[in-house]
């Protein structure tokens, strides 16, 4: 039997909605009252994806004692860090999670010029995304549930305790999360940082309980999930996986006892990425290829990080410098770098791996130059491999940095470059600089004074191939994943003015800037 519920105030349910507030006693509720049903065996087991999957943990959190099992699909740890402000920087994920939602809701359904044009903001974002983040509620006037949601959103900048609500954080309440089999889905190419809140989760949950935990990563988006293709990149047929099979049989096991006949004894299975021939399949896609691993823990041991450091003349080399003349570049709010690739859900991106190359359907793009020879991306890489570099784990760059403004962004992405030149997009972060020693308590940089800064890449698994090239692309902004920074070091969202930030990364032997690879 299967139970289906929506959330309070969307779609048939009643009540009113504010996002994963109220899924967790809710879900309880429910979870409780198919327990007691005659048809029920009295094991209850719960599925979903993203923001299902978050209601998962949620309902968990009250320790319903009738639920058995859980599969929880493309589901992070942490709202904030992973949608709000990944890595301190407004992302455009969750406002445009707002739009739609208030676009598809029961107020919306009794205006619909306003449901009318919140749709064609969807369409066509760039409009809206280019008016001040204040002036952007507008749309949501008429829609006062919505206004106070997307307002909330402005009005905490930070992780503060708005953020850490059961719901919208897990990690403050692991303790208090049922000890219960849970199987964690993911992808690499999940939007901003998904795939490392799930990483956290399963590694906490698997430290403190007892029953089962599973992991399975593909190079897979945030939607669809499990496909082979993802983007520009072909990962090969072993790449795809069905999520309803491996939910039948997971659920099979756990709540009616049958053996499980897909699921093998492992805990953690991974898609590294890579090893491909770089041919192209029928549909022109590059066939990047790979192949699953498989281990006990995330990440898998022994990892060694090694380190790669930044180098005069765009080079990324083990050795450290001795003496180097340090990188500079202009950053200029009013022309952000736009989103090509990387890691992203939205539908106003490209998604996926993507080779890095401008074209005027791009939100942002006004030349057809790689993203890579743009006066404001640094870019730093390898000689050509003399044999394979395989890279499972998370990755960082660190970097050591000064600029003119009080605070602006550093980005990073992680580039397997193939002998002809194509750049595959492996993963990408970014950090704000305020938030460079805690999202919690920003802090302000002096113009010119040196701070090391770290930038979280993102978690991983690639073979960079014999021939190929490691990549580093450092830069300011990543338009529209990342709302652009106005350098000024007012408070966030409330801005009154953009100007230039004109800053270093520095390379020195006192001040090595490395990129850090699991391998």
């Amino acid at each position: 039997m299967v139970v289906a519920q929506d959330c309070r105030g969307r779609f048939d349910s009643e009540g009113d909605f504010y996002p994963l507030i109220n899924e967790g006693l809710d879900g309880y509720d429910t979870i409780e009252w198919a327990a007691a049903q005659p048809w029920s065996n009295g094991k209850i087991g719960t599925f979903g994806w993203s923001y299902l999957a978050r209601n998962q943990y949620h309902a968990a959190m009250y320790r319903p004692p009738h639920l058995g099992a859980m599969f929880a699909l493309v589901g992070g740890a942490s709202v904030f860090e992973e949608h709000a402000y990944p890595g301190g920087a407004p992302s455009v994920t969750w406002r445009q999670f707002i739009l739609q939602v208030a676009a598809s809701g029961p107020q919306a359904e009794r205006n619909p010029a306003v449901a009318e044009s919140l749709r064609q903001i969807q369409k066509n974002p760039a409009p809206w995304l280019a008016l001040h983040p204040q002036k952007r509620a507008e749309i949501f006037a008429s829609l006062p549930e919505y206004r106070k949601i997307y307002q909330d959103l402005l009005d905490h900048p930070q992780l503060d305790a708005f953020w850490k609500q059961r719901g919208y954080y897990t990690p403050g309440y692991y303790r208090e999360i049922k000890d219960v089999p849970i199987l964690f889905l993911g992808g690499w190419y999940d939007n901003s940082y998904v795939v490392d809140g799930i990483l956290r989760q399963f590694s906490a949950l698997q430290r403190l309980h007892k029953t089962l935990k599973k992991l399975i990563i593909g190079p897979w988006p945030h939607s669809p999930i499990g496909q082979a293709e993802c983007g520009d990149a072909d990962f090969g047929a072993a790449a795809a996986a069905d999520r309803r099979v491996l939910a039948v049989d997971w659920f099979d096991h756990w709540l009616r006892g049958r053996p499980s006949r897909v699921l093998g004894p492992e805990a953690v299975r991974l898609f590294r990425m890579g090893g491909g021939d770089g041919s192209r399949n029928a549909a022109g896609r590059l066939r990047h290829g790979g192949e699953w691993i498989t281990a006990q823990t995330w990440p898998p041991r022994p990892v060694q990080p090694v380190k790669y450091y930044l180098r005069s003349g765009g080079r990324l080399e083990a050795a450290l410098p001795v003496t180097d003349q340090p990188s500079r570049l202009v950053y200029d709010p009013e022309r952000p770098v736009p989103t090509i690739g990387g890691r992203n859900a939205s539908s106003w991106m490209r998604a996926c791996a993507q080779n890095q190359v401008c074209s005027p359907q791009i939100l942002g793009c006004e030349d057809s130059l790689p993203l890579n020879r743009r006066r404001d991306v640094l870019s730093f890489q390898t000689d050509p491999l003399a044999s394979p570099v395989d890279v499972t784990g998370s990755v960082r760059a660190v970097l050591w940095i000064s600029s003119d403004a009080p605070d602006t962004d550093f980005t990073a992405k992680l580039v397997d470059v193939y002998p002809d030149g194509y750049a595959l997009i492996i993963t990408d972060g970014q950090t704000r600089a305020r938030y460079r020693k805690s999202l919690e308590k920003p802090e302000l940089m002096k113009p010119g004074r040196v701070y090391k800064l770290v930038v979280e890449v993102g978690s991983t698994s690639n073979r960079f191939a014999a021939g190929h090239r490691i990549r580093l692309d450092i830069s300011s902004s990543n338009y529209p994943r990342l709302e652009p920074n106005p350098n000024t070091g007012e408070p966030p969202n409330r801005w009154t003015r953009r100007v230039k930030a004109r800053s270093t990364v520095y390379h020195d032997r006192r001040r090595p800037s490395y990129l850090e690879l699991p391998q």
